[in-house]
């Protein structure tokens, strides 16, 4: 029970275990985004001690944002619902003698102490959710930041290759694809940026830039949102 009587709950997952099954057989996603390495550069390679500058990889998946952290200096925690790849990221940090605290869970339930990370960067993870979902695990990660502590998101735009090639199940979400990168990988959202700017609403200083870049033709469009804001 709670101090106010009520009974305490656990949040309801967000985690979708058909990313065990794509981290089994899939080996790519090993290197950074250039969006993060100017966000970070641009932000934080001042910093007199980056030891002392914390981030946190939500939803890291193969780690490719931990490990390029970690190589620059900085003191880092990774989180993944599956424990298959987590358990890879350990393995890929010791065999080149990098530091990252990796562990197993849904970011739905962060279990890290309130103001705790100076940034928290989602490469491509909030958008694997509803728009409610979203919301919920940002109040976490916004809880956890530091006072002037800082978000880096990626999310995916309407012009994405693929978009509304599923099934609709929320808005702008859209589940099992049938083309473009994201078939095959559960639930997408592709959000306008209004719905951007209304599902990250609690951050301030809220800045949306673009990022686009063809596949194999002019009409296999990646198209992403570029999303940063700062805890007050």
């Amino acid at each position: 029970m709670t101090l106010s009587g009520t009974v305490a709950t656990t949040p309801a997952p967000t985690w979708n275990s058909i990313w065990d099954e794509i981290f089994s057989r899939r080996d790519w996603g090993k290197y950074p985004k250039e969006e993060l390495i100017r966000f970070v550069a641009w932000n934080y390679y001042s910093a007199p001690d980056r030891s002392a500058v914390r981030f946190l990889d939500l939803g890291c998946g193969y780690g490719s944002s931990a490990w390029y952290l970690a190589r620059e200096g900085f003191s880092v925690d990774a989180i993944d619902g599956s424990a298959v790849i987590v358990e890879k990221l350990r393995q890929r940090m010791k065999s080149e003698s990098l530091t990252a605290r990796c562990i197993a869970g849904d970011i739905v339930d962060l279990p890290y102490p309130p103001r705790t990370f100076d940034c928290v960067v989602d490469i491509g993870c909030l958008m694997c959710n509803t728009p409610q979902d979203t919301r919920r695990i940002l109040d976490g990660v916004y809880d956890r930041l530091k006072p002037g502590g800082k978000l880096f998101s990626i999310s995916a735009t309407p012009r994405c290759f693929g978009f509304d090639s599923g099934p609709q199940v929320a808005e702008a979400t859209y589940r099992d694809l049938t083309v473009g990168s994201f078939a095959g990988t559960g639930t997408v959202r592709f959000s306008t940026e209004q719905q951007i700017r209304d599902i990250y609403s609690r951050f301030d200083h809220l800045t949306i830039g673009l990022s686009e870049y063809s596949l194999r033709d002019p009409s296999q469009m990646v198209s992403n949102w570029l999303i940063e804001g700062t805890r007050a």
